[in-house]
């Protein structure tokens, strides 16, 4: 059970905005499960996604400043509010 109704455009064609959120998402993840193997630490995944979609962000011109200053406080947590493992499935819900 999955909603992926949020993963594509309604129009069948994405925005130059959701275009610059899709590929930010995307690199996370191929970046993520690049990084993948037996004893890989789950917080340094997150801390990965959330480098990569930064700098996508910030190379769209979206946020500005420092990304290491970003990651200090901790600011991809604002666009991954659940963290990497939101867990899908009927007894989750």
């Amino acid at each position: 059970c999955s909603d992926i109704t949020c993963s594509f455009p309604v129009s069948g064609k994405f925005s130059k905005d959701q275009r610059i959120i899709f590929e930010g998402a995307l690199a996370a993840q191929k970046a993520v499960m690049d990084c993948l193997r037996p004893g890989t630490d789950w917080t340094d995944m997150h801390r990965l996604a959330w480098r990569t979609i930064l700098s996508h962000l910030l190379l769209a011109g979206i946020l500005q400043g420092d990304l290491d200053e970003m990651m200090a406080v901790g600011l991809g947590a604002v666009f991954i509010p659940c963290g990497l493992g939101h867990f899908i499935g009927l007894d989750t819900h």
